[in-house]
């Protein structure tokens, strides 16, 4: 090789290494879909309408059915069917009926990495459980908290950061944590969430469907991990009324 063609190759290789990525933006979405069967029988394929229609490529859900007496069907496996063949992650948060109840996300890109994580019961009404997933842009989770008080939903957010200080703490991607959170922007439970994490949805109401009065599901960013910029941020309340009693929560990030 001769000199010219070697100071070539290395001005070019200098080039490359001076350019910065090109910004992701991703659409998230949140959703409590209430076992798919709050107010029909089967809401599957319009809520995978509505994901496509929505252009989210990671979807945290609450309140899954897996082949249980009430649902004979795994519900997160036929959405990721619907939506033709996503990745998914189910995290049972206890047995029921036969089978289990729980989290959930679906995913339109490839999961390298995928956690159950158990969170601690306290003075709560059940278990509760964290469905994660990592891909090549991001970690993306689903998170319900229990609905009894802020003491079952202290210790359940304290084992939350515990697990994702030691899992992810200083990651070189965005982090998100999603879902119903059984309390509103005021509470203590909340307060205590933003020491960590940095809410980027907004606040207004998410449940219920037929009187909306609560906004209880949210999304979040962990703050010990690559920060993001907020592009939008909204509750779906048209066309969705009779597929959950909670609205869907979307919103746009670019990092």
């Amino acid at each position: 090789m001769n000199k010219p063609t070697v100071f070539f190759l290395l001005a070019l290789a200098l080039l490359s290494c001076g350019k910065s990525k090109e910004p992701v933006t991703m659409t998230l979405l949140s959703y409590n879909v209430g076992v798919f069967s709050k107010y029909e029988d089967d809401t599957t394929p319009q809520v995978a309408d509505l994901i496509r229609n929505t252009g989210a490529s990671l979807v945290a859900l609450n309140e899954l059915d897996s082949c249980n007496r009430r649902h004979a069907a795994f519900q997160l496996r036929e959405l990721a069917g619907e939506l033709g063949d996503w990745s998914f992650q189910f995290a049972s948060a206890f047995p029921y009926a036969g089978g289990a109840y729980g989290n959930g996300v679906v995913s339109r890109d490839k999961v390298i990495s995928r956690y159950k994580v158990h969170l601690p019961k306290s003075d709560g009404s059940e278990p509760r459980s964290i469905a994660v997933v990592e891909t090549d842009r991001c970690v993306f989770a689903s998170v319900h908290l229990d609905y009894v008080g802020e003491m079952s939903q202290r210790v359940q957010v304290e084992a939350l950061n515990d697990w994702f200080k030691a899992v992810y703490a200083g990651a070189k991607k965005p982090v998100f944590l999603c879902g119903d959170f059984n309390a509103e922007p005021d509470s203590e439970t909340l307060r205590l969430m933003r020491t960590g994490w940095t809410q980027l949805s907004g606040t207004d109401f998410t449940y219920s469907t037929t009187n909306p009065r609560k906004c209880i599901d949210f999304v979040f960013a962990y703050k010990d991990a690559v920060p993001v910029e907020v592009i939008s941020s909204e509750v779906l309340t048209e066309g969705t009324a009779t597929l959950s009693d909670h609205f869907p929560v979307k919103v746009v990030v670019k990092f």
